[in-house]
């Protein structure tokens, strides 16, 4: 049977980091940090406005601080009056329990692709049963007021069930080291140790030696079946007992797990306290203590909320960015792609209103009132041509349709969700090219333009069964695969037909040339003949000559106007009526061919309607 391997993943600055990805700490960009775990109710409440920009409350207590606060000599237990009198510029925010799940959840994602199992908290007394749902749980770890280690749940530890399966990435030191590159690629830094449990390899990353090195050969691995020999030389905190059973045991001189394990078990029992069985369990070298596995969400959110609103673009890029980058390093891990994007900005409640009321814009006004019980905001989607994971081509679209909005009030906070989850396409090697191709540079093009010009103004032409030379095609959405391939069988399928015909009429006269370029709108001519004048463009120029090319008659009967219409190809030639030349614009298309005399400016596809005799400028031939 294979020894249970486990691999804990530490995050000592989760807090802060989560905090650095909303935006710059301070008004200078750059300060001290400390941050104070809450529930949602204590962020509403310190995020709420403030006539005079009360400061944090006093008697708050610091939970994590920044290595630049460390130096300082601010410590996580201190309150708020105290670390602001060691750092006057200290900066202070606070981060609620269901943004660090939200954090935790999204490693365990990554780590995924690793390992068989991943979990954020494990299946020891105080946690909540295996089968109630995270919705359930989040309100009463937020309501709980002691969040530590080892008490109700961690809050900064992932843990990947790697049995069996490091062989498949080259070994154990292997697995550590792309497993911090995917962690890294989320904006964390990362402890990671390997042991035979999960409180021993969460104690050997917290307190090991080369822990700091966020994966690779310096991470700590002990060897299987050897967890006690590897947790000796750590001192008794990294074992879970109470903070003043700690401090009692160091006063007496025990620094280390290996001077507690040579201790008498009897004596040691005594002093424990609620954890004895753990304790005693983790200093012989067993950790049986199981995973809850993690459950994947099905959509893919991403939020961030602002101490301080924002009204600047580059600012919400910014945000954006990391967003799109955490969205899809999960996707990666999963082997899956998204076809939308939906963003919702989240604006300043009470400026949003009174802007709201010196807009006489309806529209404008119904924009910015969208409401869905959190408050106003601008809300957009992002298709994709075919779903895609790259954090570049997830992010170009949405830059492309943010330049292109203006923020109605500050805002406070972005929420993207990513859905329509599909697997994502895996390309094979390809021997013939000295450079691979990416497959999603032109889909990664069309999500740009469609989010920059319309939707409904990019995609690709289809092949229509219809007379009228503008009704042969049409533009259909470039909506993924099926279009593309409808539209090339459609192709396949014209080309056939016209090879066909071609055999059948050998010896027969060639088909006139079409036009290669159509109007989006004919422009009238009025009755024309051969020396005609025509307005083309606020320019006169003169027919010289016509040639009959074919005739549709009752074309679309069905229809309230079926066409009758004759179709010629004229060359037109510069000039006015009083026969002085005028600047020749059209010959830059193409020069005159089949006898057109020198002086053709180019060559039009026009037609004439048989019912009024009128005729209209259709298009330009080649």
């Amino acid at each position: 049977m294979a020894v249970k391997r486990i691999v804990a993943i530490v995050l000592p600055q989760l807090a802060c980091e989560l905090v650095k990805q909303r935006g710059p700490v301070s008004p200078s960009g750059k300060a001290p940090l400390a941050v104070i775990l809450g529930g949602d109710e204590d962020r509403r409440a310190a995020a709420a406005p403030r006539p005079e920009r009360e400061p944090q409350a006093p008697a708050a207590v610091i939970d994590v601080v920044d290595d630049e606060a460390r130096r300082y000599g601010v410590r996580p237990g201190q309150k708020v009056v105290e670390a602001a009198a060691l750092v006057a510029h200290l900066a202070i925010h606070r981060v609620t329990f269901a943004e660090i799940d939200a954090a935790l959840g999204r490693v365990a994602e990554v780590a995924l692709g690793l390992g068989a199992t991943a979990a954020i908290q494990l299946g020891e007394q105080g946690a909540p049963r295996a089968g109630a749902s995270r919705a359930s749980r989040a309100p009463e770890r937020a309501a709980s007021e002691a969040r530590s280690p080892w008490g109700d749940g961690p809050y900064d530890t992932v843990w990947l069930d790697i049995t069996g399966a490091s062989h498949l990435v080259g070994g154990e030191e292997a697995l550590l080291g792309e497993l911090g590159e995917r962690v890294a690629a989320l904006g964390h830094r990362a402890r990671l140790a390997i042991a035979d449990g999960p409180r021993l390899a969460q104690a050997l990353a917290r307190f090991g030696a080369h822990a700091d090195g966020g994966g690779g050969a310096e991470a700590p691995i002990a060897p299987p079946g050897k967890g006690a020999q590897a947790i000796g030389p750590l001192p008794v905190q990294a074992l879970p007992v109470e903070r003043e059973v700690a401090s009692f045991l160091v006063r007496l001189g025990v620094l280390r797990v290996e001077d507690l394990a040579r201790l008498p078990r009897a004596q040691v029992a005594a002093r424990l306290g609620p954890r004895t069985a753990d304790v005693m369990e983790l200093l012989a070298g067993r950790d049986p203590v199981p995973l809850l596995p993690f459950e994947v969400p099905r959509l893919l959110e991403e939020e961030v909320l602002f101490d301080e609103p924002i009204e600047s673009a580059e600012s919400l890029l910014f945000v954006l960015r990391g967003m799109t980058s955490r969205i899809a390093s999960r996707l990666a891990a999963r082997g899956e792609a998204c076809g939308r994007l939906n963003v919702a900005i989240a604006y300043d409640r009470s400026i949003a209103r009174l802007r709201l009321g010196e807009r006489e814009d309806d529209v404008a006004a119904a924009a910015l009132l969208e409401d869905d019980g959190r408050g106003p905001s601008l809300r957009f989607h992002v298709d994709m041509p075919v779903p895609l994971s790259d954090a570049g081509d997830l992010l170009r679209p949405l830059k492309a349709k943010l330049e292109r909005i203006e923020l109605a009030a500050p805002a406070v906070g972005v929420h993207v969700i990513a859905s329509r989850i599909a697997r994502a396409r895996r390309v094979q090697l390809d021997l013939s090219r000295d450079r691979s191709v990416d497959p999603d540079s032109l889909p990664a093009l069309l999500a740009e333009l469609s989010a920059e010009i319309g939707q409904e103004r990019v995609g690709i032409l289809e092949i229509a069964d219809a007379h009228r030379p503008e009704a042969r095609s049409r533009l259909v959405p470039a909506s993924g695969e099926a279009a593309m391939t409808r539209a090339s069988a459609a192709a396949r399928a014209r080309a056939a037909a016209d090879r066909g015909a071609a055999e059948q009429a050998e010896g027969a006269d060639a088909p006139a040339l079409e036009p290669a370029r159509l109007l989006a709108q004919p422009i009238p001519l009025g009755r024309v003949g051969r020396g005609a004048i025509v307005a083309v463009d606020r320019h006169l120029y003169a027919i010289e000559r016509l040639s009959f090319v074919m005739r549709i008659d009752a074309v679309e009967w069905w229809t309230p106007t079926p066409a009758s219409r004759d179709y010629a190809r004229a060359w037109l030639v510069s000039g006015s009526p009083s026969g002085k030349a005028a600047p020749a614009r059209l010959g830059e298309l193409r020069p005159p061919r089949d006898g057109a005399s020198a002086s053709s400016c180019g060559e039009a596809w026009i037609y004439v309607d048989r019912a009024t005799g009128e005729a209209f400028l259709q298009g330009w031939c080649e």
